[in-house]
């Protein structure tokens, strides 16, 4: 489980298996769009989901 560094909210695991190999671990937050991936060494990449003009 992580919580969103933008919003604080619980993100979505998206990767769907607890003993997936490597332990990269994708999330994405519903609340605000913040995509994160979860590298083995710990650290953390962000990218925000670009959102339609309307």
């Amino acid at each position: 489980m992580m919580n969103c560094p933008a919003c604080g909210a619980v993100m979505v695991w998206l990767n769907g298996s607890v003993l997936h190999d490597p332990p990269t671990k994708y999330y994405t937050c519903r609340k605000c769009g913040l995509d994160a991936v979860k590298l083995p060494d710990g650290s953390i990449e962000m990218n925000q989901a670009e959102q339609a003009a309307q």
